[in-house]
């Protein structure tokens, strides 16, 4: 009989090392998988980061180029004042050539 105690406490703990090792590979796999998932997230974080930092570059090109309202008719007033001056040098020139040949 006392033969068998330490038999049955040295099975019992070696069952429980084995319980133990398995749970613990378990445990690092699960880490594992964790670890790669996060990586993996910090990676897209990046890229999500990246992109919307192009987009709002691309954002703040466009509002800096865009013709709004008051420059479209500052242009069109330019355009007027050009034409008038033009229409009256030529007015100007046809009046003198007139006047030269007459």
């Amino acid at each position: 009989m006392h033969q068998e105690g330490p038999l049955t406490v040295e099975l019992a703990l070696a069952e429980l090392r084995r319980g133990m090792d398995v749970r613990l590979t378990s445990l690092e796999g699960q880490l594992a998988l964790l670890l790669q998932r996060d990586e993996h997230h910090e990676r897209q974080i990046t890229d999500q980061v990246r992109l919307l930092s192009e987009v709002e570059d691309r954002l703040t090109r466009a509002e800096r180029e865009q013709v709004t309202r008051g420059h479209l008719e500052a242009r069109f007033r330019h355009t007027v004042a050009l034409l008038s001056m033009l229409a009256a040098a030529a007015s100007a020139a046809v009046t003198l050539w007139a006047t030269v040949l007459n």
